[in-house]
């Protein structure tokens, strides 16, 4: 060790240096018994080193967006060691943020860090940290960073992805942290499954030969969608120019640098493990594939009754000829994908790509699910929407038949896992009524939602023109979907008024119902303006009163477990928080001013406060539902005085509705549910709004056998002259 730092010393001329400089490997090292008891820090964890290093990643093609860096770009690049003229091997890779904190607390990007080239030989400043378990070092000023020559472009590495993580994607870190931050090549690896997320984003999963499992990230210009826009100013393109490979694709190499995104026994997992960034288009080599295919349409893409929608699209395959191209579709719901009714999808006529189908017409109201396959003449097979290799039943896409246009249960409607909806990425037009608006004493954001509310009917829209709207009154929206942070919205380009009117019901739901909320149980109400309420009518207490970044938390229970709880947030808006800030009650004091100046007096929350019921809009991010009270009025009954609102009233339209003296009981129920009030109709609906039962039902209590239902949740809407409360029923 002392040979090598004499030696890096004299290299840069400094003799002083000896005592400050370290080796990359150096930096990187973690021994073979820390790494199994599950600890990969570095030994200079927090301090200010000084390093050589030869630049792998050129600053041009970094695209890491960042809000809270000046220019919206935070440039990344890798650095390799000296050793050896640059070439990969054990703990010689370093991830470099070139980025520091200006004299007025900013940050900032460094001076023509995105001018870097690979071969480039630097010298670099700055304090060793940790970003999810990966290893980095951070600028510390604007004079971190120091070129010194040039030196040959550094080459990979071949590693084998078992040795980075097993089948389940798990980091595997005796073996594979060597390898974190430096550039590698994978051989012979199959995509497995492709994700598409934010709109404008993709990732994929390819294994080994021994089903070894890692996951492919775009962290690089090189694997950016067409739609997306790119926020390096030193880039080469203004979009990104990546085609998205087909599950099944073999690539004889995949190359790139591996990044630790720690999972197994370093965190509670959800997260990559070791992935790979490829950072050039020649990373990529096919050595065969399915069919590719793109350009796919339908139209309408909400058809009515009377129309039946056209399937368009191209298929092509790249190593040989497409042999066969099918559709399969089903409007019976029970029915698994490899049931559905098979036709085959013939060329458009004179067309050596194009192929089309006509989907048959169906009754209003009806889901029609479907999917493409093409099998090359090698017969590999490739789906649309896309399906993992491997996965027995496909994936399908969906709408349904409306007779009076897209609703905004088809957009937020969702078979996806991951909740996405099936119109991400494409323009709508549809009504609805405003749950909450820009408007001083409301959230500060607009949701709307369906007239006849329920699940999967209620969205947030953010754009143009939406500051202009009241609550309760009908808006005409078009835009385009999005999801942030896992939360459907539309990005709105144009809105208008109709002149109806009507308030929304909210949807009543159980705070501390656990298994409501598991495995994205709560997802039907995304968006939805809902009431937190104790199915027995018992008080609501604040039971959680500061779980940080200005969430609390209400439940049947004071110091209620995780799942017993539901989370509530306000008094913050930024570009990740959407509280409202005309809610006095807060999980800390200093949201007065911090993420968006207060309208009112903050209170601080504590246990000893409680309340009837809690109401405002759902919604969903960073792996958390939480409610979002628009204003005090939304804290029924609470036992402590809050400030009177003034929220702006539409006067357009119809009288607005009120809730309705509707009531069913007992809930839970092992067999029969009571109803009582005045005269009108109830339906029972399944928790992806499928109707169940229905009736009529007279003045005054009547009793609805429930008993050959299976246990679970169901939706009951009772109407009466206009008047509709929603109640969520559990069948015991």
């Amino acid at each position: 060790m002392k040979h090598i730092l004499l030696l890096a010393a004299s290299f840069l001329g400094f003799s002083a240096l000896a005592q400050t400089y370290y080796p990359i490997s150096t930096l990187q090292y973690v021994s073979p018994s820390q790494l199994a008891a599950c600890n990969d820090s570095s030994g200079f964890e927090g301090q200010i080193v000084k390093t050589v290093g030869i630049v792998v990643t050129s600053g041009s093609l970094s695209e890491v967006p960042s809000g809270s860096v000046q220019g919206g770009h935070r440039p990344f690049f890798f650095i390799v060691d000296t050793a050896a003229q640059g070439a990969a091997g054990p703990f010689r890779g370093m991830e470099v943020m070139g980025v520091y904190t200006n004299a007025q607390n900013q940050l900032v990007t460094l001076p023509n860090v995105e001018y870097l080239v690979a071969g480039d030989l630097i010298q670099f400043i700055g304090k060793v940290s940790t970003y999810n378990n990966g290893t980095q070092l951070e600028a510390t000023s604007a004079s971190s960073m120091t070129i010194l020559g040039t030196r040959p472009i550094p080459s990979p590495a071949v590693v084998a992805v078992g040795t980075l993580n097993d089948a389940q994607r798990i980091n595997l870190p005796v073996t594979g942290e060597q390898w974190e931050n430096s550039f590698v090549d994978l051989q012979n690896v199959t995509v497995t499954e492709v994700i598409l997320f934010g709109g404008n984003r993709v990732s994929f999963n390819v294994v080994d030969a021994n089903g070894n499992k890692i996951n492919v990230s775009d962290r690089f210009l090189a694997q950016k969608l067409p739609s997306y826009q790119t926020v390096n100013p030193a880039s080469p393109q203004t979009t990104g120019s990546f085609v998205v490979p087909v599950p099944g694709t073999f690539y004889s190499s995949l190359k790139g640098m591996v990044r630790h995104d720690g999972n197994g026994c370093f965190t509670s997992g959800g997260t990559r493990g070791y992935e790979l960034n490829p950072f050039q288009a020649s990373h990529y080599q096919i050595a065969y594939a399915p069919p590719y295919i793109s350009n796919f349409e339908r139209d309408p893409m909400v058809p009515t009754p009377n129309q039946s929608p056209d399937l368009e699209c191209t298929i092509t395959d790249f190593d040989g000829t497409v042999d066969s191209v099918h559709v399969f579709y089903a409007t019976n719901p029970t029915l698994q994908p490899t049931q559905f009714t098979k036709a085959v999808m013939p060329l458009v006529t004179g067309s050596t790509d194009e192929y089309a189908f006509t989907l048959p017409n169906a009754p209003d109201g009806t889901l029609m699910r479907y999917y493409l396959r093409a099998k090359d003449d090698d017969g590999n097979a490739s789906y649309y929407p896309t399906t993992p290799v491997g996965q027995v039943q496909p994936n399908t896409d969906y709408y349904s038949v409306r007779a009076g246009g897209m609703k905004v249960y088809d957009v937020q409607y969702s078979l996806a896992s991951n909740g996405n909806s099936p119109y991400l990425g494409k323009t709508v037009s549809l009504k609805g009524f405003v749950t909450a608006s820009t408007k001083p004493h409301d959230l500060g954001y607009l949701y709307i939602q369906d007239a006849d509310g329920g699940p999967w009917s209620g969205i947030w829209c953010v754009g143009s023109g939406i500051t202009q709207m009241l609550r309760e009154e009908e808006v005409q929206v078009t835009g385009l979907v999005e999801e942030t942070f896992g939360m459907t919205r539309i990005n709105v380009s144009t809105i208008s008024r109709t002149g109806g009117r009507r308030a929304i019901v909210p949807t009543i739901l159980n705070p501390s119902d656990s298994a409501g909320k598991v495995n994205f149980g709560w997802e039907a109400h995304e968006g939805c303006y809902v009431r937190l309420q104790d199915p027995n009518q018992a008080k609501l207490y604040v039971s959680s009163t500061n779980l940080n970044f200005g969430d609390y938390a209400v439940s049947q229970n004071v110091g209620a477990g995780y799942w017993r709880r539901t989370m509530v947030m306000a008094g913050r808006q930024s570009a990740t928080a959407f509280g409202s800030l005309y809610v006095q009650l807060v999980s800390d004091l200093r949201y007065d001013t911090v993420d968006g100046e207060m309208f009112v007096d903050p209170i601080l929350v504590s246990d000893t406060m409680n309340m009837d019921a809690l109401e405002g809009i759902l919604f969903y991010g960073f792996s958390n539902y939480r409610v979002l009270p628009r204003n005090n009025d939304d804290f029924v009954g609470i036992n402590i005085t809050l400030d009177s609102t003034a929220l702006v009233r539409s006067t357009v339209g119809l009288p607005a509705m009120e809730a309705a003296s509707l009531l069913a009981y007992p809930n839970p129920t092992a067999d029969h549910l009571q109803l009582d009030g005045p005269a009108g109709t109830w339906v029972l609906r399944d928790l992806q709004g499928r109707q169940i039962m229905h009736g009529l039902r007279d003045q005054g209590p009547s009793q609805v056998d429930l008993s050959s239902l299976a246990s679970g949740a169901y939706l009951l809407t009772m109407d009466s002259g206009g008047l509709r409360t929603t109640y969520r029923v559990v069948k015991q």
